[in-house]
């Protein structure tokens, strides 16, 4: 805990940037926000106890307008302590992966230009893929309750988006980024091409695409996302739909997570979710299952910038359960 003080301090005087869930939007100016997590997380395996820091990490944001139809987006990663496997989900493997196409301490930097009907974003971003469980923030997220895709696919990439806003709350995107199935930023320019459409069909938000992901030697892998989501009165009810192919990985086959989130009232909201990944390559991977609960607290009035959550997860592929406590706090400053 020391440590994420210390950090906190550190990055607090110069204009870094995390991605907060509310960033300021005005015509012209710029929003700082500073995100920790603590997590404290008991896991159960074959018998066997260990205590992890979970998704314990310090994110930040910085992003504004610099004109009416111009803004910038920079997010930062710069701690983790959440690795299913420690070479590449740690701290130290954010810093040496700096020139390399996996995630690193760098999540995102961008400018996008935005007409109203039509934008154009140039920079580091995410791979349009994914549907609703890659539109929530990575700080908020609990890994043993997310897919092999989100534990396993580097989405942060650079390239170019064009989108246009046919109607309201429709848009069509294509987007063109390198791909992570080369290592090196700089290595041959291997790269995806991904077409989504971020809507709603009879009341339902929809978030759907399809990625080519580049493979090299003129080969790409098929990436079909289906995300859905609806409101229920006070519950909000998700379903996400994957199919990749090709990859000759554990991402290769057909992926079911519904999901659903209770707002139980303005202090507290209980969030279900489970999925069920059918694999291709059942020969030399197994179908995979995880599921649980998170109940979440903010104890602030009128304010969810600080988030206490205890959660629940099993995860079939490590025969795996995880119980953990953690908070997230969201320290925001404009300009």
């Amino acid at each position: 805990m020391k440590k994420l003080l210390v950090v906190l301090t550190a990055l607090s005087l110069p204009c870094f940037l995390v991605h907060a869930q509310e960033a300021d939007d005005t015509q012209t100016g710029v929003g700082l926000s500073i995100i920790p997590r603590l997590d404290l997380s008991p896991e159960f395996s074959d018998g066997k106890g260990d205590f992890t820091l979970g998704n314990s990490s310090l994110y930040s944001l910085f992003e504004g307008s610099i004109s009416d139809k111009l803004s910038f987006s920079v997010a930062n990663h710069w701690l983790g302590f959440y690795a299913t496997d420690p070479l590449f989900d740690d701290t130290k493997a954010l810093y040496d992966n700096t020139l390399k196409r996996y995630n690193n301490w760098l999540d995102w930097a961008n400018l996008t230009f935005d007409t109203g009907a039509f934008s154009f974003t140039l920079g580091k971003d995410m791979v349009m893929t994914g549907g609703i469980e890659f539109d929530d923030y990575d700080v908020d997220v609990h890994p043993n309750l997310s897919s092999s895709l989100w534990n396993g696919f580097d989405c942060y990439q650079w390239g170019a988006k064009a989108g246009w806003a046919f109607a309201e709350d429709q848009q069509l995107s294509l987007q063109a980024t390198l791909s992570p199935w080369v290592e090196k930023v700089f290595d041959e320019p291997v790269l995806n091409y991904s077409m989504g459409w971020n809507g709603s069909l009879a009341g339902i938000e929809t978030i759907w695409s399809v990625t080519g992901l580049g493979l090299g030697d003129g080969q790409f892998a098929p990436i079909v996302a289906l995300g859905q989501r609806t409101e229920l009165g006070p519950v909000s009810v998700g379903l996400d739909l994957f199919w990749i192919d090709k990859t000759d990985s554990v991402l290769d086959g057909v992926t079911v997570m519904p999901s659903a989130r209770w707002t139980l009232s303005e202090r507290f909201d209980l969030f279900l979710k489970a999925g069920y990944e059918k694999r291709s390559l059942s020969a030399l991977f197994q179908d995979n299952f995880f599921g649980g609960a998170v109940l979440n607290y903010y104890p602030l009035p009128d304010s969810q910038a600080l988030r206490l959550h205890a959660a629940v997860s099993y995860v079939k592929d490590w025969a795996l359960t995880c119980v953990s406590l953690g908070a997230t706090w969201r320290f925001e400053f404009g300009f």
